[in-house]
Formats: C-alpha cells, structure tokens, sequence
C-alpha cells in the first residue's frame, strides 16, 4: 500500500507550517489561511483546523533511506528532541520487522517517527523523507477494524502478527496501525490513543482507496 496523501486536523495551523517548513525544512504552503500542505516524498500532508476544544495527537511515520539511518539520527537531533523508551534508548530497532526508528514530536504533540525498513532496500545517496508509511487508527474493537480493513481492500496484518490491542495492517510502503483507544502510544510517550478524524489516500495494487471518518468509512475506486 502507499500512501499518497493524508488530512489531519490541528489547533495551530501557523505553528504547524513553521515546524514543518523551517524546522524539517519540506515544502510547505498555507492555502487560504486554513489549510497547511506539506510535501513529504510521495505523499502529501494536508492539515486542517481542528474543532474549538479537540486537541488532536496523532501518530505518522516517515519512510527513510535504509542505509541513511545514522545520517537521518544527526539530522534530527538538530532539530528536535528523539525520544527515549522506558529504557533510555533511542534507537528503537524492531527484530521482527527489520527496521530500525527514531521517534519524535511536532509542536501539536502528533507523534512521529523516522524509519529505516530493511526489507524496502531503498539505498540512496542522500538522507531524505520518501514517504508517509504508516498512520494510526485508534478504535474500541482491534480485530473487527482489521477484518473491515482486510474485507475492503485485501490488506492483511503485517508480518502475520496481531493481537486485541494492536495490529499493523498493510506493508512495508504503508501501514494503518491500529490499535486500541487509550492504549500509550510507543515509546513510553504518555499521549492515548484518540478516536481522531482522518483522512487517508492510498493505491492498493490497482485500486485507489480513500479511508476516512470517525468510525472509519473506507472507498475504493479502480486506478484511471
């Protein structure tokens, strides 16, 4: 699956476009003063305002060069602070899935992450953000959201690994992760889960999906 554009909501969209477009350095405009687009490899990132009261925490990855890893843990710890599991590390490696991440927040709190996947075998000559490969879903039935997601569009949990409180959908390129509502979000952040409206766009093989909703819809349309 990829990803190729995701909407989600914030309280300070001024706040969002300076952190993303000085701090991360991607392109990024404001389009009529109420919407934030922000260029992210291959997928686009939209952010929109949230509703008066809703404070929005979301959780995104970003798909890095596999053999940029440690160029891309310098170029963060310039700009933001890496967060530690419960053990102090930093570098959070993933046996299973043969990756390794670096986790960090932007100035609404959304937890983000950095991740060099193996398996992709994405060699490049410089460090750069390739794509959104990952967005949260939070939900109150673990199983039922992934059995609505695999009866929709063919995707099944990655790495055939899943459980009642969180299940990895999808691929390498993309995965929704799902996961229960109030369930801490990795690594030792403090920040739940929240049922939370988004957006997603995405090419699943030949057919062009748009997941989006609170509970979540799901449409599928051949590719043009």
């Amino acid at each position: 699956m990829k990803i190729t554009r995701l909407e989600l909501q914030t309280t300070d969209l001024k706040e969002q476009a300076l952190f993303y477009g000085e701090t991360l350095e991607l392109d990024t405009r404001i389009i009529a003063g109420n919407q934030v687009l922000i260029r992210a490899g291959a997928t686009e990132l939209a952010f929109t305002q949230a509703g008066e009261g809703q404070h929005c925490q979301y959780h995104f990855a970003f798909n890095i060069p596999e053999n940029q890893f440690e160029i891309a843990k310098k170029w963060l710890a310039m700009r933001a602070e890496i967060l530690a599991d419960k053990d102090g590390g930093t570098i959070l490696h993933s046996k299973s899935w043969n990756s390794d991440s670096l986790y960090f927040k932007d100035v609404s709190g959304n937890i983000l992450e950095l991740i060099a996947r193996y398996e992709l075998q994405n060699t490049s000559a410089k460090f750069e953000i390739l794509s959104i490969s990952e967005i949260g879903l939070a939900t109150d039935d673990v199983p039922l959201l992934v059995n609505m997601l695999n009866e929709k569009s063919g995707l099944l949990p990655y790495k055939n690994e899943s459980s009642d409180t969180f299940t990895a959908v999808g691929d390498a390129d993309g995965l929704f992760i799902v996961v229960k509502q109030g369930r801490i979000w990795y690594p030792n952040t403090g920040v739940p889960a929240q049922l939370l409206p988004v957006r997603v766009h995405a090419q699943v093989e030949e057919t062009k999906m748009i997941l989006s909703g609170v509970p979540y819809q799901m449409d599928l349309m051949p590719l043009k």
